[in-house]
């Protein structure tokens, strides 16, 4: 009888642990988390046909990168939820470009590194293990910041730019990030990666903020608002 006493008594103390120990790990787990960087969508779109130009000519662009004209960059970030519902989730985009700039002397045209930003916002977000949150960035303005070398805004499509994504849930900070280099020792430019993982903070950045657009600032919307949770608007 006394022996097994002692065995109960071990269980019952072995299971204290176990179970406070899962407990805790529930409740530290996240209910947001990005998905892998294979996951991740980019590309040049253009405007839906049904879209059209709205009854107005396409503005003329003098630019030997003319082609280019029309074509949108779009950006989707994977990422799940575990709630039920979320109520409000917020995400901040931070892009690498770079925009070309007269020298005051010589005439010659440098790189400026910028980083561009922009915020999508969803509501009542349901559960679910892929919604994408996405932003675009206009033709003039992919012309515009994609650097000054012929087909520059390829380096996006091809994932050869950083791109840092944060969010959050309820007004407070989601641990971990999206981070398109983060297992590289560093990116493409030389920016980013393990060694520099603040890139969307360096001090020779210049941000331009607002340049990236939620879907429903740009000709995508509505058609494609089946694709992302319910947008938020300020």
């Amino acid at each position: 009888m006394g022996l097994l006493k002692i065995l109960c008594l071990g269980v019952l103390i072995a299971g204290v642990p176990i179970g406070v120990g899962a407990q805790e790990e529930k409740k530290e787990k996240s209910n947001l988390e990005f998905g892998k960087i294979q996951e991740l969508e980019i590309e040049l779109a253009s405007v839906p046909d049904s879209v059209g130009s709205g009854g107005k000519p396409a503005p003329t662009v003098d630019d030997n990168k003319a082609t280019q004209e029309g074509r949108w960059l779009r950006i989707d970030v994977p990422f799940s939820t575990t709630n039920k519902f979320t109520p409000e989730v917020k995400f901040k985009f931070y892009l690498e470009g770079y925009e070309g700039v007269p020298e005051p002397e010589g005439g010659k045209v440098k790189e400026k590194f910028v980083v561009l930003t922009g915020e999508a916002t969803y509501r009542d977000v349901p559960r679910g293990k892929k919604h994408y949150a996405g932003v675009f960035l206009p033709p003039a303005s992919v012309l515009r910041f994609a650097g000054t070398k012929s087909g520059g805004e390829q380096d996006w499509v091809k994932g050869m730019m950083n791109l840092k994504v944060e969010a959050t849930e309820a007004g407070a900070p989601v641990q971990g990030a999206f981070d398109l280099q983060e297992s590289k020792e560093k990116g493409p430019s030389g920016r980013g990666g393990k060694k520099d993982p603040d890139w969307n903070k360096s001090a020779d950045a210049q941000e331009m903020t607002g340049v990236l657009l939620p879907i429903y600032d740009t000709p995508f919307w509505p058609k494609d608002y089946k694709r992302y949770p319910q947008p938020k608007k300020p």
